[in-house]
């Protein structure tokens, strides 16, 4: 019992050491400081933390990580943790069965093993189950900021303080890319539409690409305010269809389920009719 207790104490001290250190910030280095004002992905500057631990992190997280607003090293702690919890399960059932009087047995160290690498790699398939739920909702929240843009270019607004207070009204991480992103280009004294395209094929949003090419057009005094709102307004009713079809798909393949009960059910009746037949 008293070894049960000193493991479930470790267990314990274990996730209270992970979750002070997942709380602790990291202080910004001078370099990274000066590399948010360079030209360069985003998603590069969010990776100097595993850079500098040599940790291996594709592009794909990258991308899903952006989407959910986490950075690099709290995709890592989350990994650290089911990895340890995968690790410690089986070590706890090995000394709570020696303490009952069972045999000791090299099957648990390999089960420990094991939970380890499936615990990592749950933290990817958490990472991965999210993706297109925080996608719908990015892309959600790209047509609010373009109706929120058309409105402040009503208010006579320019194109460019149109888009910087549209991106400053939300906290999602859509809204905060946006505008770090036009704060960028303000420092730099630049266009912001050549920073949107980035973002756009960061994001893997186009539609933000085509709605920064018409801005670039009415910020050169084209005045097309009325195609801005035209444009928006194709954009919401192909992202309307789209998630029609979506929804559709999803209700044709929750229907073959609902038949199931149904088959059975006539199997269950035909099943004595047939005995009966056969005379058996």
């Amino acid at each position: 019992m008293i070894g049960l207790l000193v493991a479930c104490g470790m267990l314990a001290g274990l996730g209270a050491a992970l979750m002070v250190r997942g709380s602790i910030a990291v202080p910004v280095r001078l370099g990274d400081a000066l590399a948010a004002l360079e030209r360069r992905p985003v998603s590069q500057e969010q990776l100097s933390t595993p850079q500098r631990l040599r940790l291996p992190l594709t592009s794909g997280q990258q991308r899903l990580l952006q989407l959910q607003g986490r950075s690099a090293a709290d995709f890592w702690v989350e990994k650290a943790v089911w990895a340890g919890a995968g690790f410690f399960l089986p070590l706890v059932w090995m000394t709570t069965n020696v303490i009952m009087g069972g045999a000791v047995t090299p099957l648990p160290l390999l089960l420990s093993v094991i939970g380890a690498v499936l615990g990592a790699l749950f933290a990817d398939l958490r990472l991965r189950s999210g993706a297109a739920q925080q996608r719908r909702q990015a892309t959600d929240g790209l047509h609010t900021f373009f109706d929120l843009v058309v409105l402040e270019r009503l208010a006579n607004a320019s194109a460019t303080q149109a888009a910087t207070n549209a991106a400053a009204v939300a906290d999602s991480p859509l809204f905060r890319r946006i505008s770090a992103g036009l704060e960028r280009a303000r420092m730099e004294q630049t266009q912001p539409w050549p920073e949107l395209r980035r973002i756009a094929d960061e994001w893997k949003l186009p539609e933000l690409a085509d709605f920064a090419d018409v801005m670039q057009l009415e910020e050169q005094g084209a005045g097309l305010v009325e195609v801005l709102q035209a444009r928006v307004k194709e954009l919401r009713d192909a992202h309307l269809s789209a998630e029609k079809t979506r929804a559709q798909e999803e209700s044709e393949s929750m229907s073959l389920w609902m038949t199931i009960p149904a088959l059975l059910l006539g199997v269950a009746l035909l099943i004595p009719a047939l005995l009966a037949l056969t005379g058996t």
